[in-house]
């Protein structure tokens, strides 16, 4: 066996023995009348109760602090059986008390208590102490993971692989450290505020922390060379006007120069490189740029790659910035106008008055708009820019100032800006209204569903509609996702005449969006009068029928001379005197005579009649319309007139009450609702699957449907 892997033999060892001493840990309450009966042994089961404690007695309302105690007692078990899982090497186990629901549950608990008792400190620090023991249990498997990997690297020969591994292991290493640390700060204050004597636990965790820090010390000697880096300047203050001249050496601690290395000159966030030349010497002028105004170290660094066999080394030399650097924005190119969603852009350079030898990159900029931030960029090396954001609404149609400026101002150059003019262009909106009037008892309410867009046919969501009667404003309602709106509203009192006019208004006030409204008049019907909701009532049949037409004339996109031909049509023939000829043309007459069955089945037929003749005409919306109409005439019940109902309130209901299909129901209510309420509408073929899915739904095969 080689040298080298005999000293591996040893360090390897070392770190394996980490897992093996990383708990073996008691959460053992401190002697005293409350906490000394538990020693947190692994055996003890999850929801054990110490023996001086009775569980009936310490869950009595008013004994919070005894409460408090118990389950302090329960978590520092659970904190134990962690550890003690650990120190046999069995990380799965080790994470089971901690990551299992009842730690969680038993914390739950426990901060309800503080909270009333004044420790809510106490019961984050639970949840904080339980993170770190399990980061310390991940930690502790990476290193031996990575330990396994270290030694095969280098029974294989691969110095240049052990050297990446080791700079790994020394970093989880470092991790490892910091976690102990931090570890055994919580327990020292969990054991202050519960007299719980966590000292075995933290006797283990050092003794963790100490094997951990003799492990690397062993990587380092085998692996590494120490570095040694001296640095000197030529004054205290720097300015971009002033620069710094840094220069020193890098060596091995035996004085040896370390060649064509990279060392980074930094002042906080800001930083340059140099290399260091055959005789491990560097030097370079540094001149401020992204650094603060308020850093007062700069650091000079050697940071090695993986494979190097060096050690990193730093060293900090105390300045201060006395000025800040002139700068300037020139644009050569920005948008000229632009609407609503289209781009704005922006080209150019930041400028500095100092001469820099380094890279201009990373300058932080802004463009904005009237003071609304549109996009960010950053400089490339020569400090060119190119910034592009969209329009937003907020910004007033007119002319406004287009701002282009460094983004912060306590760096070591300073902010400046530049401006140019651009033409916000408004842009026109449409809006749609389908308003439906329903009584019930004594009040009336309107139920308004549209849709806003803008001219070219994009949602607007987000954005307010008024609805109004005349000069009465009923309330106002946000669009949604897809630009849709839909409220319903209690009518006022007094309204008089056979029909009301609607308006849906949206205002665009403060938006370079245009105002628009819409408005439909539609049939006022008397108080106390159930007509249901769209495409529903079923008062009498004439009355249904007409409401099935007036709903059609409101959608959009209806060829109105055919709906008024095919009213006269389904009039003629939802009379029983037609057959024998005689021939009824008004509404009211068209089911008079017909019992209540009889006048639901007549606008039903009325209904599937308009659906196929409709499809049959090239109107697939308005097919599905009157199809779902006699879906509403040949399912709603009587007892549900009384109350207004949406399409999916109705589904709902009939979901809840019926035995129907309600997947082919569903189907029907949602193809109504695009073709009430979408901007795009059915297809024709899509049309034709519902009427199908309805005369199978209400048993009526019809007559087919046309495609």
């Amino acid at each position: 066996m080689s040298a080298r892997r005999r000293r591996y033999s040893a360090l390897a060892a070392a770190i394996i023995l980490v897992s093996v001493i990383a708990g073996g840990v008691g959460a053992t309450p401190a002697p005293g009348p409350e906490s000394s009966a538990t020693n947190g042994t692994a055996n003890e089961t999850a929801n054990a109760t110490p023996p001086h404690q009775n569980p009936e007695v310490i869950s009595e309302a008013g004994d919070d602090q005894r409460v408090a105690s118990h389950l302090a007692t329960q978590l520092g078990s659970r904190l134990n059986l962690s550890a003690a899982a650990l120190s046999e090497g069995e990380y799965a186990e080790g994470r089971l008390p901690l990551e299992a629901e009842e730690y969680a549950v038993l914390l739950e608990r426990y901060s309800a208590v503080a909270a009333d008792i004044g420790a809510e400190e106490t019961a984050d620090r639970f949840n904080l102490t339980r993170e770190q023991q399990l980061q310390l249990t991940d930690s502790i498997e990476e290193l031996e993971i990575t330990g396994q990997e270290y030694q095969n690297a280098v029974d294989n020969g691969s110095d240049e692989k052990a050297r990446q591994l080791a700079r790994e292991l020394l970093t989880t290493a470092e991790e490892l450290n910091q976690t102990t640390t931090e570890l055994n700060e919580q327990y020292d204050a969990l054991e202050t505020e519960t007299e719980i004597d966590f000292n075995a636990t933290q006797e283990s965790i050092s003794v963790v922390q100490q094997t951990v820090q003799r492990a690397a010390a062993g990587v380092i000697d085998r692996e590494f060379t120490e570095t040694n880096i001296t640095v000197e300047t030529n004054q205290t203050t720097v300015a971009a006007s002033d620069p710094l001249r840094v220069s020193g050496q890098l060596t091995r601690v035996d004085g040896a120069p370390i060649r064509n290395a990279w060392v980074s000159v930094s002042l906080g966030e800001d930083s340059i490189t140099t290399r260091t030349t055959e005789t491990g010497q560097f030097e370079t002028t540094y001149r401020p740029l992204l650094a603060s105004t308020s850093a007062r170290n700069l650091t000079v660094a050697y940071t090695p790659t993986g494979s190097e066999p060096y050690l990193p080394v730093t060293e900090t030399v105390a300045v201060s910035i006395t000025e800040q650097a002139a700068t300037s924005v020139e644009l050569e190119n920005t948008t000229q106008a632009a609407a609503f969603t289209e781009p704005v852009q922006a080209t150019g350079q930041v400028m500095i008055a100092a001469e820099y030898n380094r890279s201009l990159a990373g300058i932080p900029i802004v463009l904005t708009l009237d003071q609304q931030r549109i996009a960010t960029a950053e400089t490339n090396a020569s400090g060119r820019i190119t910034l592009s954001g969209s329009m937003p609404e907020t910004i007033p149609a007119g002319d406004a100032n287009l701002q282009v400026s460094i983004d912060r101002r306590e760096l070591a150059i300073e902010r400046s800006m530049a401006t140019a003019p651009i033409t916000v262009r408004s842009t026109p909106t449409d809006l749609s209204i389908d308003p439906t009037v329903t009584s019930t008892n004594e009040t009336r309410n309107v139920t308004v569903g549209g849709q806003l867009r803008t001219a070219d046919g994009d949602p607007l969501s987000d954005r307010s509609i008024r609805v109004a009667i005349g000069e009465t404003t009923l309330g106002t309602v946000e669009t949604n996702a897809s630009g849709g709106y839909q409220a319903t509203y209690e009518l006022p009192a007094g309204l008089r005449g056979s029909d009301i006019t609607v308006t849906a208004t949206f205002e665009g006030t403060g938006t370079n969006l245009e105002a628009s409204a819409a408005q439909q008049r539609v049939p006022l019907p008397s108080a106390g009068v159930g007509v249901g909701r769209v495409l529903a009532g079923v008062v009498g049949g004439g009355l249904l029928v007409m409401s099935v037409i007036v709903v059609l004339l409101a959608s959009r996109g209806v060829d109105r001379e055919w709906i008024t031909q095919t009213w006269a049509r389904v009039t003629d023939s939802t009379d029983p005197a037609a057959d024998s000829g005689t021939t009824t043309t008004t509404a009211s007459s068209a089911t008079t005579g017909l019992s209540d069955n009889g006048q639901i089945e007549a606008v039903t037929q009325a209904s599937l009649h308009s659906a196929r003749e409709a499809l049959a005409a090239g109107h697939p919306n308005v097919a599905v319309q009157s199809a779902y109409a006699a879906v509403r005439s040949r399912l709603q019940s009587s007892d549900s007139l009384s109350t207004p109902q949406t399409h999916w309130e109705f589904y709902r209901q009939l979901h809840a009450d019926h035995e129907i299909n309600t997947a082919q129901l569903a189907q029907v209510t949602e193809a109504y609702e695009t073709a009430t309420y979408s901007a795009d509408g059915l297809s024709s073929d899509a049309a034709a699957e519902t009427l199908s899915a309805v005369e199978e739904l209400i048993g009526d095969p019809g007559t087919g449907s046309t495609r």
